[in-house]
């Protein structure tokens, strides 16, 4: 009966496995072993995460069809993952059946990844526009990131074009390849319990030259300088330091971080707008295409 199906050259993968699993009952195990061969064979990066969507009777005799969502930051990828009945051959790939693709049938088309804006605790996080505007821009950034600094000159063109139609959320994602980039962050929310607006002071101090420049000297020039624009502002020193030493920034950087992991944020800058993931560059253009909406 096999026989009477073609399935064309595309089948990537014919894997062999034995894999004990015990605890599971025999549909789970199915499923288990679906997850971790698209995992393996495909290659996902840690953190990303493989839901689960449906099995059921495969167009291969005695295989089942298992369809799984890759969650990328900006794309949910639908795939098939084929296995016998008993957990213990394994078909990844695509398979064609009289000439039509019925894996690519099965799964379905990539689609925009759409994120709750619930998820994202903006209401804990420093923003700048107008609380009312149409457009919410989410950004996960640091101050250690060149690309960053470029985003975060776009973003401050936009709410100048755009006061009333943008609003702009700031979270901490501080990477651990960047040297300093936490401490730096833990500084800035440390100075956002003093008040919102220090925070955007010191914000744009660190994304300027000068921040840079003295963020890559360190030390009590960087510290001078920043107790000197916080006074500027008629903030209190000792309540930043207090917060800075028992530890008040750190747990909001240390949350921001937590919502990130959960999206997943892969690297700096990642955007949001109004729940979608932005893959491409911030432009007018796209501004404009969700103001028109």
């Amino acid at each position: 009966m096999l026989k009477k199906i073609f399935l064309g050259v595309m089948v990537s993968f014919l894997t062999l496995l034995s894999i004990s699993m015990v605890g599971f009952a025999q549909e789970d195990k199915i499923v288990q072993i679906a997850i971790e061969t698209a995992k393996i064979h495909m290659r996902i990066p840690r953190g990303m995460e493989v839901k689960f969507i449906e099995k059921k009777e495969s167009p291969i005799p005695g295989f089942y069809s298992v369809k799984l969502i890759i969650m990328a930051p900006d794309r949910e990828y639908p795939t098939i993952v084929y296995l016998d009945e008993a957990g213990e051959k394994v078909i990844l790939g695509t398979i064609f059946i009289k000439g039509e693709n019925v894996t690519q049938k099965e799964a379905g088309s990539p689609r925009p990844r759409k994120i709750d804006m619930g998820q994202l605790e903006i209401e804990k996080s420093p923003f700048r526009g107008s609380p009312k505007a149409k457009l919410t821009i989410v950004e996960f950034s640091n101050f250690r990131c060149p690309y960053c600094i470029n985003s975060w000159k776009r973003i401050r063109g936009f709410l100048e074009k755009y006061p009333q139609d943008v609003k702009y959320v700031f979270k901490h994602f501080p990477l651990p390849s960047l040297e300093g980039a936490f401490e730096l962050a833990e500084i800035a929310a440390s100075v956002q319990v003093t008040k919102d607006e220090a925070f955007w002071v010191l914000h744009s101090f660190f994304f300027s030259d000068e921040g840079q420049a003295l963020i890559k000297e360190g030390g009590e020039l960087l510290r001078q300088k920043v107790n000197g624009l916080l006074a500027e502002k008629g903030c209190d020193i000792k309540i930043f330091q207090k917060g800075l030493v028992i530890g008040q920034g750190k747990r909001r950087v240390e949350e921001d971080m937590a919502v990130g992991r959960k999206i997943p944020v892969m690297g700096t800058p990642t955007i949001i707008i109004n729940g979608d993931f932005i893959g491409e560059e911030l432009t007018d253009r796209v501004i404009e295409g969700y103001l028109r909406r």
